[in-house]
């Protein structure tokens, strides 16, 4: 099985560096290229099924790659990105400055703290888990999941074997297309390719 990891284009909040998950935003022109430019590199992969967040910036995505697959779109809101609730749509600087308490609890325990009206990384990990776990029960040969840079990482710490430390070793970019094998109940990295716009 080949299981497509994409990450949306750009957004606002991306080219801003702000931290935002749960906000409901849109990609911009730029991320429109970047995702002009996989389209062009996947167009002759015949995909099976294509999952995406609930997310408009992760569904303007999968509008661009499925146009010309006559695909349908499954939307499933674990692909969402994780919740930094009263952190979402703030600099680092602006949280620190308005939240230095509940900042600094988040930067001592990244893994089972969660920001006001947030979630924890576990329980995030743990609902991209439960998804990931399904998708390798199919027997579909090429999946596409379009979602963001956090379910990316979560899936590549899945991969390299649940020591969730390894989630900061992944970069992600706008646009990045990641390639996971799943073959012989064994599952490992094979590519990335970088939107280069």
């Amino acid at each position: 099985m080949n299981i497509y990891l994409l990450r949306h284009g750009e957004t606002e909040q991306n080219s801003k560096r702000f931290y935002y998950g749960n906000l409901d935003v849109d990609i911009t022109d730029k991320g429109i290229k970047q995702i002009e430019y996989i389209n062009n590199e996947i167009r002759n992969i015949d995909f099976d099924k294509i999952y995406v967040s609930n997310m408009k910036r992760a569904i303007s995505t999968a509008s661009i790659v499925s146009k010309d697959k006559n695909i349908l779109c499954i939307k499933d809101k674990r692909l969402n990105e994780m919740n930094l609730g009263v952190f979402e749509g703030k600099s680092y600087e602006h949280i620190q400055k308005e939240y230095p308490i509940e900042f600094q609890k988040w930067s001592d325990d990244w893994k089972y703290y969660a920001p006001p009206d947030g979630e924890t990384y576990v329980e995030f990990y743990e609902r991209v888990k439960e998804f990931f776990q399904e998708i390798l029960k199919l027997e579909d040969k090429n999946i596409l999941l379009v979602t963001h840079g956090g379910v990316i990482r979560s899936i590549l710490t899945y991969v390299m074997g649940e020591n969730l430390d390894v989630f900061w070793k992944f970069g992600s970019k706008n646009g990045d297309l990641t390639l996971v094998k799943y073959e012989y109940e064994n599952l490992y990295i094979d590519s990335i390719i970088h939107a280069d716009i």
